[in-house]
């Protein structure tokens, strides 16, 4: 089971650690639309460096493809916990069978 999960851990696609963002502004322009109503909308990525926040503005005809490299972050991110728990369990039930050997248990 730790193998398989190991062997998953090819990344299908670049993995961005971030988040993506809807956002809804004016553009300042007096005889635009979004003066009166309906804003603009626009995408941001947010993510983290060195403790500080950053901001990027993604392009509309991007925001899919940015969508999947986080989507692939999160899904590595869940697969190396899974491996994880599953290693410490390998250890745990190697020490316990050492125990029982020894016969301590």
């Amino acid at each position: 089971m730790l193998e398989s999960r190991v062997k998953q851990v090819a990344a299908n696609k670049p993995p961005l650690a971030a988040s993506l963002v809807a956002v809804e502004r004016r553009c300042g322009k007096p005889g635009c639309h979004c003066v009166a109503g309906e804003k603009h909308r626009a995408h941001q990525l947010t993510y983290k460096d060195r403790g500080k926040t950053h901001t990027v503005y993604v392009p509309s005809d991007f925001t899919d493809e940015v969508r999947s490299w986080i989507d692939e972050h999160r899904r590595l991110k869940r697969l190396l916990q899974e491996i994880s728990q599953l290693s410490l369990a390998l250890v745990r039930s190697h020490a316990q069978e050492q125990k029982r050997r020894k016969g301590r248990l």
